[in-house]
């Protein structure tokens, strides 16, 4: 699946997978169950996002960006140049960036006002900016861990100037396989492990970012992703496939409202996690 069209694949996706809630099978991994994982693994891929879109430099994750996004232009909101990453094509090629199990790679592109490409950022001429990441490892957030591949492409609009906002546009996809959860037994154990692979497609949709600033909060001010899953798990009687969609609602906060399958739920951006509303 990796980098082909996302969008035409939401179609296949609803043909081909069963949507049924309840599930086929009997196994402790109940619907609701699954989609409070789901939920889970949504709210870390978006806290992850946004720690990229936060203007553009800092931390994805666990991988620092500061070698090839900071700003060195005295603007620690601005994207800043792209020391040590080669340039070729319009664009630039940075190397790997490894740390604490993942690894990202990333290319990126300056736009002027009319479309063409510029061999670094420029204050005063820059007008868009593209990022086409991929990130691989091994992840792991208390009870739940999996091995990950997630691929990005921003489109950042609203960068010509002085500005106090950018836009963000984009698609993605992310593989999770061997995605284990579970919760704590109440006696300081962990109970029933649930184990799942998932695939998804993500749309981000006029994301509004406030620049980076002293005093101003990261947290994405308006728009909405939406991230579409197919879910594969093990029974007794083979593999048992359906599908969740998320839809999470930025609002300036670091936890907004977002539904899963039509049913609310809260996204807490800053501790990676989700709570049923």
């Amino acid at each position: 699946m990796r980098f082909q069209s996302l969008l035409p694949l939401l179609a296949v996706v609803a043909a081909a997978c069963s949507t049924d809630p309840t599930g086929t099978d009997g196994t402790p991994a109940t619907a609701l169950q699954l989609t409070a994982d789901v939920a889970d693994v949504a709210a870390d891929g978006t806290a992850q996002d946004v720690d990229m879109m936060a203007g553009m430099s800092g931390l994805l994750g666990t991988v620092s960006f500061s070698s090839s996004l900071a700003a060195n232009m005295g603007d620690p909101g601005g994207p800043g140049n792209v020391a040590g990453c080669g340039f070729g094509g319009g664009r630039f090629n940075c190397p790997p960036n490894s740390a604490n199990g993942l690894t990202i790679t990333r290319e990126v592109t300056f736009f002027d006002e009319l479309g063409g490409t510029q061999d670094g950022y420029d204050a005063a001429t820059t007008a868009e900016m593209r990022i086409d990441a991929t990130l691989e490892g091994d992840v792991s957030r208390g009870p739940w861990t999996a091995t990950t591949f997630r691929h990005r492409l921003f489109e950042i609009t609203g960068l010509l100037g002085t500005e106090t906002q950018r836009t963000v546009n984009g698609t993605g996809e992310v593989e999770l396989s061997r995605s284990r959860h579970s919760n704590s037994n109440g006696n300081g154990t962990a109970g029933p492990t649930r184990q799942y692979d998932i695939e998804g497609t993500i749309v981000w949709e006029d994301v509004v970012m406030p620049v980076r600033a002293p005093g101003v909060a990261p947290w994405p001010l308006s728009g909405t992703t939406t991230r579409n899953y197919t879910i594969t798990r093990s029974s007794p009687d083979g593999p048992v496939t359906t599908t969740r969609i998320v839809i999470i609602n930025f609002d300036g906060t670091d936890s907004p409202d977002g539904t899963v399958n039509g049913e609310p739920f809260e996204f807490d951006l800053r501790d990676r996690k989700a709570e049923r509303l």
